[in-house]
């Protein structure tokens, strides 16, 4: 298409913390991917660059060297700056393609997806801006653009990025077969594989003696370098993450990132990456973040006895999520000890430490909380890093020093939302 593409952030990048604290939003997983990630394959060879909150542009931009953040260049013909929180593509490729003027694209809920800037349009703008001229540029010439109604949908809080695990493992896994590299597993004969044909085995996974993976109800991925227990029993659709581990329990509907330890029971939920859950206890429903650690027997509830929509707190706003079927959404870095219980609908904020094996009934629980239902203080900057630290190390990452900026931020309630695109009609 010749074009660049600009994913950017919205106002509504809100309604996906505590996850949206240390990402955008398009950084968020649903199925195998990323909502980046299926972007990248969408449009080839196109040059993608990120439009982000201020006071997270220097994390992203070193997390992903290769994107511009908050800088846009023209491409040969035009750009294209697409909502992050984009759910399918729908016909919007076709429009594009069909499009010979700019365009405001919309949904039929005028939601806006994107805008479609071709070069004639913006010769006035300079050939490296950044998202407030182009915002201003729209702004003095809305008339010029046409308004074109497509079939994309849009996400809007964390749980409609839950509830769509299964829809998106299957879209991944079918549409993207070049996910499928040839490989060399190590399966055990005692494996038991059901509906081989929609399972994938990474390179050098291993799969041992009396282990179940099922894709009965829908594919099955399981990345490079997993280890799959005796024991395990793996239910499609189900994405299992490159160096995780698996041990005795049951993994069912649900998204598992790179290099977690995961045992007992999950269901339809996403972990991000580097999430700890090794021992018994029951997770469903729940979006959680990175590098959170669930002691022993922590447990979350994600039906109520009387089968009622789940409610819900999120800055402070009490939202129904017509849906009886909520878990917790849980951000990074946030700890509990053993046999915690999650009630129905918690959201709990980045670095908290959640311990003394009660009922957490709490519907938001702020970031950097230290304790337990009623009793919480604020736990101390300095000894949370200091963790955050250790817990790096054991893995051998590095603690980016832009990563403990925005930290110091949200411990100190000094985040904005500079630098998110809006578009007004």
């Amino acid at each position: 298409m010749f074009m660049n593409l600009y994913i950017y952030e919205d106002i509504k990048y809100k309604n996906f913390l505590p996850i949206s604290y240390l990402r955008p939003v398009f950084l968020m997983r649903a199925g195998i991917l990323s909502l980046f990630e299926k972007c990248k394959i969408m449009f080839p060879d196109t040059y993608i660059g990120f439009i982000v909150r201020d006071q997270l542009s220097q994390l992203i931009a070193r997390q992903y060297p290769e994107n511009p953040v908050n800088i846009i260049k023209k491409g040969n013909k035009g750009i294209l700056l697409l909502n992050g929180r984009i759910k399918n593509l729908g016909d919007l490729l076709d429009n594009i393609k069909e499009s010979s003027k700019s365009c405001i694209f919309v949904n039929n809920k005028n939601e806006v997806i994107g805008a479609l800037f071709r070069s004639g349009s913006i010769e006035t703008v300079p050939p490296v801006a950044t998202f407030i001229e182009y915002s201003n540029h729209f702004k003095t010439s809305l008339d010029n653009f046409d308004r074109v109604e497509v079939s994309v949908e849009l996400y809007n809080y964390s749980w409609d990025v839950m509830a769509d695990i299964s829809k998106q493992i299957k879209f991944d896994y079918f549409k993207f077969p070049e996910l499928r590299q040839q490989s060399n597993p190590k399966i055990d004969s005692q494996a038991v594989l059901i509906n081989k044909d929609d399972i994938f085995i990474g390179e050098d996974a291993k799969i041992y003696p009396t282990a179940i993976i099922d894709a009965t109800e829908g594919p099955v991925f399981i990345g490079g370098n997993v280890i799959v227990d005796a024991h395990a029993a793996i239910y499609g659709p189900c994405y299992i993450g490159p160096n995780s581990h698996v041990l005795a329990g049951k993994i069912s509907h649900s998204s598992i990132g790179h290099t977690c330890r995961v045992g007992g029971e999950i269901e339809e939920s996403v972990f991000h990456s580097y999430v700890n859950k090794y021992h018994d206890g029951f997770i469903g429903h729940s979006y959680v973040g990175s590098w959170v650690n669930f002691g022993a027997m922590t447990t979350n509830s994600d039906l109520k006895n009387n089968y009622s929509n789940i409610r819900l707190v999120l800055n402070g706003e009490n939202i129904d999520s017509n849906s009886n079927k909520i878990g917790s959404f849980i951000g990074d870095h946030t700890k509990f000890g053993i046999g915690t219980l999650l009630n129905t609908g918690v959201n709990i904020g980045v670095c908290c430490n959640i311990f003394g094996g009660n009922l957490v009934e709490d519907k938001e629980i702020l970031p950097f909380s230290w304790g337990s239902t009623g009793e919480y203080q604020k736990y101390q900057f300095e000894k949370a890093i200091e963790t955050v630290k250790i817990v790096y190390d054991r893995r051998s990452v590095v603690c980016l020093a832009e990563e403990e900026t925005l930290l110091k931020l949200i411990f100190e309630d000094k985040l904005s939302s500079e630098g998110v695109f809006n578009f007004e009609l």
